[in-house]
């Protein structure tokens, strides 16, 4: 072997060597590497394994919350029940609250009503009592003294202007006490209706004409041809006495405004005086038994005429100012009171 060769040999040798210390270092690099991805391995596997333990908790808590949430919807709509109940029941107690006032109002309306009507069947009592005794004690009496007047002026018949005066005031007193037991007579007795069927308008006239006007009270009719079933007697009586008030309450001066309009099945009659008009606690008691503004008078002419408004069916009120009587009438009353061409003695 020559020189050249054991030389090449050698540096051969030499490269192997070296090779293999490469091939060892990677060797050592590798199996470092291998180490390291294997120590990764279980590190991520560690955390791989915590994660799905969070995840199988979170799981199980979503679970547990999806069951808590159910029950709630149960419970809410278990209480969305009870609430429309409550509602429906608190309406209903509501509704019988309302009901239970309304039967309250109308027990102390009729209670009043009661009332009302008991004192004025203790007032018709006691007028009643008065009017007997008056029957009794005064119309004897009263007979007597207009005989006795009359005698007097039949025997004086050339009697001066002084006495004549005099006999005409005593007369005139005794007209007044007779007007008065006759007021009250006939609001005690309350008589049978004789109805017929009659225009308004022709009633209402034949009342005016019958009437002694003082000649500054002025009239002024606005009338509708309307029949309606009456006792024609008993209405005059009510249409005299409400233009009578009407023409006192103007001190004999003013006009009178009296207008009958159809109303439905009712005749609507209403008289308007120009009088100062009337309070309103006044017009309160107007239709009231005994109640009177004026220095003579029973109290007793309207709430007669009220009786027989109502006896026919309909209805007397009064506004102020200005001072409108408003009485309302059925056209055709029925089933109130036989009907009778006869008359009758009383209101």
């Amino acid at each position: 072997m020559t020189i050249k060769t054991y030389k090449e040999l050698e540096l051969t040798k030499q490269e192997l060597n070296e090779k293999e210390l490469q091939l060892m270092d990677l060797a050592t690099l590798a199996n470092q590497k291998i180490n390291d991805s294997a120590r990764a391995n279980r590190e991520l596997k560690g955390k791989v394994e915590f994660l799905q333990e969070i995840t199988n908790s979170l799981n199980e808590k979503n679970q547990y919350l999806e069951r808590i949430n159910l029950e709630l919807e149960t419970q809410k709509a278990h209480y969305n029940q009870l609430s429309k109940k409550l509602k429906k029941d608190f309406g209903s107690v509501v509704e019988r609250e309302k009901n239970l006032e309304l039967q309250r109002n109308k027990l102390l309306m009729e209670v009043e009503t009661k009332t009302r009507d008991l004192i004025k069947t203790e007032k018709m009592a006691s007028v009643g009592q008065l009017s007997s005794r008056l029957v009794h004690d005064l119309r004897n009496p009263l007979s007597v003294v207009k005989s006795t007047v009359e005698i007097l002026k039949l025997g004086n018949n050339n009697m001066d202007e002084k006495t004549a005066q005099k006999f005409q005031r005593i007369e005139s007193a005794l007209k007044k006490i007779t007007y008065q037991i006759e007021d009250v007579l006939d609001f005690v007795r309350q008589s049978e209706l004789h109805l017929k069927r009659q225009s308004v308008e022709e009633i209402l006239k034949s009342t005016i004409s019958g009437m002694d006007l003082p000649n500054d009270v002025k009239i002024k009719l606005n009338l509708q041809n309307i029949v309606v079933n009456c006792d024609s007697r008993k209405l005059e009586a009510v249409f005299s006495n409400i233009i009578t008030n009407a023409y006192q309450a103007m001190d004999g001066k003013g006009e009178i405004k009296i207008k009958i309009v159809e109303d439905d099945d009712d005749a609507l009659i209403k008289f308007e005086d120009s009088g100062p008009g009337m309070t309103k606690s006044v017009m309160e008691k107007i239709f009231d038994p005994l109640y009177t503004t004026k220095d003579t008078g029973t109290g007793l002419g309207l709430s007669i005429c009220k009786n027989i408004i109502e006896q026919h069916g309909g209805n007397i009120e009064v506004s102020s100012p200005p001072t409108v009587f408003s009485v309302r009438l059925p056209k055709n009353l029925r089933g109130y009171y036989k009907a009778s061409d006869s008359s009758s003695d009383s209101l």
